[in-house]
């Protein structure tokens, strides 16, 4: 039986070292955000929520389009760790774990997301904690098993996961990545610049 796995579209940041709104800019034929959701909606995930700040309207819609349901994150400006805790509680069922997806990650393949499901199916332990690993670093999506939401959920600030990592690496799985590209993010005005080089050229 696999795994019911829910996955967790990360879009509630404030983009500081953008200076604007990043998840709706243009990238290629859609959004930025767009790009994730699309990968996300053709995966049979348990569950699909996307954490959403502002501007909440244009964000919830997008992700409608894509059958995924938004959950609006008052306390966003507090940290990453709040819309964590905030996907957690809005779980539509039991799952036995959660991916968690950053929304400005526009590059990455259904393939890394499968290769990350596989490795967790494979394990079979809710205690398990699934990486991408390239380039001698561990990148993100991640997908924790169910026995680390609760202290998911009480992380506090803009950790995330980044902590239960360090501290727990012997129960990480690591899935070695090659394609540099899924992992690229559009943090800030230059990234994003080449992201739409990127796209042109491929």
């Amino acid at each position: 039986m696999m795994p019911r796995i829910g996955a967790v579209i990360l879009a509630a940041g404030a983009a500081s070292r953008m200076g604007r709104q990043k998840l709706l800019l243009p990238l290629g034929d859609k959004p930025v955000l767009a790009h994730v959701l699309a990968v996300v909606s053709q995966i049979p995930f348990a569950d699909r929520l996307m954490i959403i700040g502002e501007p909440q309207q244009e964000l919830a819609a997008l992700g409608s389009q894509y059958g995924i349901r938004s959950v609006y994150n008052p306390d966003r400006i507090s940290g990453q760790a709040t819309s964590i805790a905030k996907a957690i509680s809005h779980l539509d069922g039991e799952v036995d774990g959660v991916l968690f997806l950053p929304g400005d990650q526009p590059l990455i393949t259904a393939d890394l997301v499968q290769a990350l499901l596989s490795c967790f199916g494979e394990n079979a332990n809710n205690r398990r904690i699934v990486v991408p690993f390239h380039k001698g670093q561990y990148r993100s999506p991640v997908l924790f098993g169910a026995a680390w939401l609760k202290e998911l959920a009480a992380l506090s600030g803009d950790k995330g996961g980044r902590e239960i990592i360090r501290n727990h690496s012997e129960v990480i799985a690591a899935v070695e990545w090659f394609e540099e590209a899924s992992f690229r993010d559009a943090d800030t005005w230059d990234d994003y610049l080449e992201l739409v080089q990127y796209l042109h050229k491929y």
